[in-house]
């Protein structure tokens, strides 16, 4: 009896690593304006001097905007000539995720009472990237990506601002649409 408890408490904490591991991925969400006119927007500015994140993170963000918007055909500029601002922003968060110790598990088979352990309480720090793209003449938001993942170290960190930024302006409406 002891080596089956022993090899499913291995398996257990197989499963949390894995799912822990799934975690580094960022999780993106976004809206927009329905009613604005995409297609007019050309030009930027770009502001996260109030980001939250250090210099080395700061400067991650700063490229990983520059490259994307690129990308999508958008270019920097400075002063009166921006059609749109984007204001960047990171915000944490301590989250609890808490894993059920034993119980009653139901199945087709009926009901079979399972291992009585501790439920297994981790906690983590959840970052939460936020994009604005904001019209330069009216001052109103036109589109917003968020995108979260686990905060981890300063490398998995820079990952996860390259990766979230990527997928929130991939999901920017863009030039040529309206």
């Amino acid at each position: 009896m002891k080596s089956i408890s022993k090899s499913f408490r291995y398996l257990i904490v197989s499963v949390v690593l894995c799912t822990l591991a799934a975690c580094t991925s960022v999780t993106v969400k976004t809206d927009y304006d329905h009613s604005a006119s995409f297609g007019k927007y050309h030009t930027y500015m770009l502001d996260t001097a109030a980001s939250g994140l250090g210099p080395t993170n700061n400067a991650v963000l700063q490229q990983a905007l520059r490259s994307s918007l690129a990308a999508r055909g958008l270019k920097e500029t400075s002063g009166a000539n921006a059609s749109l601002y984007v204001v960047a922003a990171v915000i944490t968060q301590q989250k609890l995720n808490v894993l059920p110790g034993g119980g009653v598990a139901v199945t087709r088979f009926g009901a079979y009472r399972t291992w009585a352990m501790n439920a297994e309480v981790q906690q983590y720090t959840e970052g939460t990237l936020i994009i604005d793209f904001v019209d330069a003449k009216t001052k109103k938001l036109v589109f917003r990506g968020l995108g979260q993942a686990a905060v981890g170290s300063q490398g998995a960190n820079a990952n996860a601002i390259q990766e979230g930024v990527t997928k929130i302006v991939a999901q920017f409406p863009g030039p040529g649409a309206s």
